[in-house]
């Protein structure tokens, strides 16, 4: 993993701040996702879980405008018989747009690329009884991804890819990939990834279960990593949100840059 001198603001990034959050997903993806299950090359890197859901068999494709690229990430996509997803650092062109179409891949539309100044976030607290941690492996680690993948509504096999005994982290306090939850009853209910790289803290697998929604979990479970980033050096914080989350992270502070494209593909029976 490379973690290169943090960038000390959102206009130091210059003119392409929406590409560098874009970008840091790819980055994220491509450090992250492991196993016999991925392939990792220069055009694309791919899972395929065959677990029924988009993110258990996805790709996520460098060059939005190559559509040798797009072809070559898909194809076995297409023929793995379960839910699959195709997501861009960036808009796609309409030559790769129509081709996947035609291949049965549905728009969803973009999802917004946002940054934030870590010390400018809205404070956020926890409710009485809730206890935010930093998690490591192993039982910790499987508790982290029952969470994550109740929260975000995953098969816990896909959760597990994401989770930090797949990942292999460590506990170091400027470890680049750390994992965080929010306790009740030391179960986690709230669950997030920090990944530290390219000069950006990014906030990765934000999730809430769902009887603990509306009490401010996921803002401060996506918050207090990136305060932690702060403590490390880090000024700017990125994500890439989801329809529901992006108004939490609006009232954070983030702001939108950019998008990824999200195209997914649901075989007919």
């Amino acid at each position: 993993m490379h973690v290169t001198r943090p960038f000390p603001s959102i206009p130091a990034i210059g003119d392409h701040v929406g590409r560098a959050v874009e970008k840091h997903l790819e980055a994220a993806f491509r450090d992250l996702v492991r196993g016999p299950s991925v392939v990792n090359e220069d055009r694309f890197v791919r899972l395929i879980t065959g677990a029924p859901h988009p993110f258990g068999n996805f790709a996520v494709v460098s060059d939005p405008d190559d559509l040798e690229s797009t072809k070559a990430a898909i194809d076995p996509l297409l023929t793995c018989a379960a839910p699959a997803a195709v997501l861009y650092p960036g808009s796609t062109g309409k030559e790769v747009d129509e081709y996947l179409r035609t291949q049965g891949f549905k728009d969803q539309g973009a999802m917004p690329a946002m940054a934030v100044e870590i010390e400018k976030m809205t404070a956020t607290t926890l409710p009485e009884d809730y206890e935010f941690v930093r998690t490591g492996g192993g039982k910790e680690s499987e508790e982290w991804a029952e969470g994550f993948a109740v929260g975000y509504e995953l098969p816990i096999a896909v959760a597990r890819v994401f989770s930090s005994s797949s990942i292999r982290g460590d506990m170091a306090p400027n470890a680049p990939v750390q994992f965080f939850a929010i306790l009740k009853d030391a179960k986690p209910v709230s669950t997030s990834l920090l990944y530290l790289h390219g000069g950006l803290a990014g906030i990765y697998c934000v999730a809430t279960v769902p009887a603990e929604r509306g009490r401010g979990l996921g803002a401060h479970v996506t918050a207090e990593p990136l305060r932690i980033a702060f403590g490390l050096g880090y000024r700017v914080g990125v994500l890439q949100s989801s329809v529901v989350g992006h108004p939490v992270y609006k009232r954070l502070g983030f702001a939108d840059f950019g998008g990824v494209p999200l195209y997914i593909h649901v075989p007919t029976s």
